[in-house]
């Protein structure tokens, strides 16, 4: 199967996560890695056709600037091996920034998914998407009902400072990120044509969602300017 040699080489680096293997089965990597290369390349055009404003970008973009590295960088991740075991990718026009908002995906054995999401760091900007969730309320919630969305991401234990604790939306605004993913077992790993396939019948439902959220990150970057000086975009 297609996805074979990226499961097998994600297996084996998360049982061997040091520098001496990752550098003496540099070869395997490198196909695993093709394939997920190929694997992007044929989802470009699923995407597109779901989502034709971000086609306009991704389909003439080169899929390698989408992918994250599999080495982690050792300055923030001290109490975790060197690797890590996965591929991953975020499919939008710009990677590195939190708008526009795209589509995630990581293979790795037993952990593989599918998704969409808003990830912000500056409390600031995260009050400015609770603001547009709580004033759209009926909607938000009718587009997890109506996609049979669960939604996922960190959130705290009780509702953020500056909320009344019985809002109606405290149960969404106790979240500092938002995200819908689809969790896909191994065995459910196919060929492409027929993951390809099962990621356009997934992404009516998930459109809906990275639209929304697109709107309540673009009301969060309309308020920018009011933001103290020093605060910075995080990218996926």
């Amino acid at each position: 199967m297609p996805f074979d040699r990226m499961l097998r080489y994600c297996a084996d680096l998360r049982d061997h996560n040091d520098r001496a293997w990752f550098h003496e089965n540099h070869g395997r990597c490198e196909e695993a890695r093709r394939d997920f290369l190929a694997l992007l390349d044929q989802l470009r055009y699923v995407i597109a056709e779901a989502s034709p404003e971000i086609g306009g970008d991704i389909l003439y973009m080169d899929p390698r600037d989408w992918t994250y590295r599999i080495a982690r960088d050792m300055r923030f991740y001290k109490h975790l091996p060197p690797y890590n075991p996965s591929f991953r990718a975020y499919i939008s026009a710009d990677r590195k920034s939190w708008l526009p908002i795209g589509y995630f995906i990581s293979v790795e054995p037993g952990a593989t998914l599918f998704g969409t999401g808003l990830f912000l760091e500056e409390t600031a900007q995260i009050n400015c998407v609770r603001d547009y969730i709580a004033e759209h309320q009926a909607e938000w919630e009718a587009i997890l009902e109506g996609g049979g969305l669960t939604l996922e991401g960190d959130a705290l234990k009780t509702v953020p400072r500056g909320y009344p604790a019985d809002h109606p939306a405290a149960r969404w605004l106790r979240y500092k990120n938002w995200m819908a993913v689809f969790r896909f077992p191994d065995e459910a790993l196919g060929s492409f044509d027929d993951f390809a396939g099962e990621i356009a019948s997934l992404l009516p439902r998930l459109e809906p969602f990275r639209k929304f959220l697109l709107a309540a990150g673009l009301n969060a970057r309309a308020r920018e300017p009011a933001l103290p000086s020093g605060e910075k975009d995080w990218g996926w």
